[in-house]
């Protein structure tokens, strides 16, 4: 043990078990049910993230993982995993401290449009929020990850 020369109370203790007790995945986050299997409960658990700086771009390995709603044990179920990537070309819509999108009114208003909201790129907000402190990392992955269940929800939904 490396603190074996230390004497640890038992607060400083009950941190040290947390932390080694941590899942090793970066994060795990809801989803709402699986329209063909509702009793159990969804999640996406995020493995692995990839990060290009140079290219502007991320990739997030996930799996999806179902537990059984009584019991919380995970089932072995192989459900889908579309490509997740964020990349130079990826817009985000700028976001308020409630985490709603920033409207502006239209430079020249189209028909009964006079607001739209504000696009970013990407990966420099997701950078821009993280080292700032506008949000924490798994508030940060929450709000992508809604994004993309909203792009792919038909193919995350198939069963193999």
């Amino acid at each position: 043990m490396m603190n074996e020369q230390l004497n640890i109370s038992a607060q400083v203790q009950a941190l040290i078990n947390d932390i080694e007790n941590a899942e090793l995945n970066l994060a795990e986050l809801p989803l709402s049910e699986h329209p063909k299997l509702p009793q159990f409960n969804r999640s996406i658990r995020v493995l692995d993230i990839d990060a290009k700086s140079k290219q502007q771009f991320i990739s997030f390995s996930y799996e999806q993982v179902l537990k059984d709603k009584e019991t919380g044990e995970e089932i072995n179920i192989s459900l889908p995993a579309p490509e997740w990537v964020v990349y130079k070309d990826t817009w985000s819509y700028l976001r308020d401290h409630n985490n709603n999108p920033v409207e502006q009114p239209l430079a020249e208003p189209k028909d009964e449009m006079f607001v739209d909201k504000v696009k970013v790129p990407s990966y420099q907000y997701m950078l821009w929020l993280l080292k700032n402190s506008k949000v924490g990392f798994t508030e940060l992955l929450a709000s992508y990850l809604d994004e993309f269940v909203k792009t792919h929800k038909e193919e995350l939904d198939k069963l193999s």
